[in-house]
């Protein structure tokens, strides 16, 4: 009897994202656990639904606020389970597990990638998810930190191809694997008579646009009463749950799904296979002006009419399947954005390249690379 070939151990790990988190689980996991040549576990913070898949073994963490001891001494619960799992390769999304992981080579003979998902230095010093008097110290720390401890990193992935201009402190070669669509079940489109269903989906804060895409929806329903919008994400911060649960109030046709807690992707696929068009409203900044956020593959995957502000470098990648409403975020035209969702054509041909499918060998060609390091 020909004896079944013993599979490489391999560890997708985080703190803050859930381990049922779309890229790590959904799209890295299921396709590692695919290829027939890799033991999966995923440790990461606990997910609010039931999760199981063949081939993978989920190792969830306690749970903790996000502004926490608990949270501080995530990482070391992280350090603790490597340790006890012994893996051949680590992959790791966040600055807070560049230590642990370095540490873990230590003790054993390992392989360690960090998943670069965020230009945390930006992000931190940018936006408002910390006290401004603290944002350009942290920033700095945790650019201090990445670039020490760069050289003992073996390999880096990063999320967009504009981070290969942004980062300059990756020693061990990188390869781009982009966040795009998972693969998402058919879907037929049923025009409800009488209604337009906007969307907006995904992480919700001031940074994301959430509070222009309410603006907009107001000011088109102001027009067409006809139009509706779905909020559909997770707010990390109390300050922006609020503000969003005052407009939901006072607008009856505003639905919000999600806030405190972390939506499962089927509910965002989901809410995007029942709207009629999504928007997406980054506000000008420069931690997000070379970011493709993976919404922008999940409408386009599911050939949802997209509304976004015209300045966006990547518009030409797709213009050619015509599948937004463009206008000037400083003069929007209202009344032609609503002609065009009642009026216009979209997606005369079907975006290419928008799904995991073209990243996966690309991920795998990668880590067959650390095979022979």
């Amino acid at each position: 009897m020909a004896q079944e070939r013993k599979k490489r151990r391999i560890v997708l790990t985080s703190v803050l994202k859930p381990v049922d988190d779309t890229r790590m689980f959904e799209k890295m996991g299921i396709s590692l656990a695919q290829s027939g040549e890799y033991e999966v576990f995923i440790i990461a913070y606990p997910s609010s639904s039931d999760t199981s898949q063949q081939g993978i073994q989920f190792l969830p963490l306690e749970p903790f606020k996000r502004l926490s001891f608990k949270r501080l001494m995530a990482k070391w619960a992280v350090f603790r389970k490597l340790i006890m799992l012994k893996p051949a390769i680590v992959i790791f999304n966040t600055h807070e597990l560049i230590l642990p992981c370095i540490l873990i080579k230590l003790f054993m003979e390992v392989k360690i990638v960090y998943d670069v998902r965020e230009n945390y230095y930006r992000n931190i010093l940018l936006s408002e998810s910390f006290p401004w008097i603290v944002r350009w110290p942290l920033a700095m720390v945790v650019r201090f930190k990445e670039k020490l401890l760069a050289p003992a990193i073996d390999h880096f992935f990063l999320a967009e191809k504009g981070y290969e201009n942004e980062f300059r402190f990756y020693r061990g070669g990188w390869t781009v694997i982009e966040n795009k669509a998972a693969a998402m079940s058919a879907v037929d489109r049923l025009k409800v008579p009488n209604k337009i269903r906007l969307l907006f989906s995904g992480t919700l804060a001031a940074s994301t646009g959430v509070f222009e895409a309410i603006e907009m929806a107001k000011a088109l329903h102001k027009l067409d009463a006809s139009v509706e919008l779905t909020v559909i994400g997770y707010a990390a911060l109390p300050s922006v749950r609020e503000k969003i649960e005052t407009y939901v109030k006072t607008n009856s046709w505003i639905r919000y799904t999600g806030g405190h807690v972390l939506v499962p992707h089927s509910e965002i696929e989901k809410a995007i296979q029942n709207a009629d068009a999504g928007i997406i409203s980054y506000p000008h900044s420069d931690h997000t002006i070379n970011s493709h956020p993976t919404k922008l593959f999940e409408y386009l995957h599911a050939r949802l009419p997209i509304l976004l502000e015209k300045q966006w470098p990547w518009i030409a990648r797709f213009e050619s399947c015509k599948p937004f409403i463009t206008y000037d975020a400083a003069k929007p035209d209202y009344a032609g954005i609503l002609t065009s969702l009642k009026k216009e054509s979209f997606y005369t041909e079907s975006p290419s390249d928008v799904t995991w499918s073209s990243e996966e060998p690309r991920l795998l060609k990668a880590l067959e690379s650390l095979k022979k390091a």
